[in-house]
């Protein structure tokens, strides 16, 4: 059974913890990795969405986007965005592992270390099965997640992060790692703290379970899947060797033309 993460308190602070996050750099990353990877991408599907950060932004370029995101209260965010921009963006709830919309796409994204949080062998498997059945020939698979040789060498480390929300309220979350050499994963442990005037008016906990991944396991995956052309590079960093320092990876495939022939 799936934990239940993004519930409404952590989702109504998320935007402000990553308010920062440059969603606009990552989509010309995206793009670049179009550019280069694929000739003719109109049609994205984004799989695990969230908030609608990379959704919206591409939506707003000109691409149609449709969005997936198991969790009802960080789609609800992402449609008000969408109202308020007047943006077309579709948005559905549902496990990007089982999903089939009976529709083609020209390149599947799965951005901010979606994919990390596929924790089991057979989870991973399923989304990159979901990614194939979604792209047309030639069609391109573009995702991020947690470096496993990174984090392997660079352990992470309890953190705190404030934000403001605005003149009267804060945000405060406090992280605790646990790493599980065996199982590949990190326990991420938040608890998040809504403080206004100095006063705790909010607190909630909830725990994110990830996976550090490998290339060569990822590469398998992708081959199984009927990928071709695997790419790994560090995010945002297309064309450059990955190293043990690069936390996040980037990983690029297209499907074999043949997986959707005749």
């Amino acid at each position: 059974m799936l934990r239940k993460i993004f519930k409404k308190e952590y989702a109504e602070a998320y935007d402000y913890l990553y308010k920062n996050k440059d969603y606009e750099k990552e989509c010309d990353f995206v793009e670049s990795v179009f550019r280069r990877f694929s000739s003719n991408v109109k049609r994205i599907l984004d799989l695990g969405c969230g908030t609608g950060g990379h959704s919206l932004i591409l939506s707003k370029r000109g691409y149609q986007v449709i969005g997936v995101d198991r969790s009802k209260e960080m789609l609800d965010m992402a449609k008000r965005k969408a109202d308020k921009a007047n943006l077309s963006t579709k948005f559905i709830e549902s496990d990007i592992r089982n999903i089939n919309l009976r529709e083609k796409f020209d390149a599947v994204i799965s951005m901010f270390a979606v994919m990390s949080y596929q924790t089991t062998n057979e989870a991973i498997s399923e989304v990159c099965k979901v990614a194939r059945e979604h792209l047309v020939p030639e069609g391109v698979f573009l995702f991020d997640c947690w470096n496993g040789l990174a984090v392997l060498t660079g352990k992470p480390a309890v953190c705190i992060k404030e934000v403001r929300a605005n003149d009267k309220e804060k945000i405060i979350r406090f992280t605790e790692p646990v790493v599980n050499i065996l199982s590949h994963t990190v326990e991420t442990k938040f608890r998040v703290w809504k403080i206004q005037e100095g006063s705790l008016i909010n607190e909630t906990d909830e725990s994110h379970m990830m996976r550090f991944l490998f290339p060569q396991e990822i590469k398998y995956f992708l081959e199984v899947a009927g990928f071709k052309k695997i790419a790994f590079c560090p995010f945002l960093k297309l064309g450059e060797t990955l190293t043990d320092n690069d936390w996040n990876m980037t990983v690029i495939a297209m499907l074999k033309a043949r997986e959707n022939a005749g």
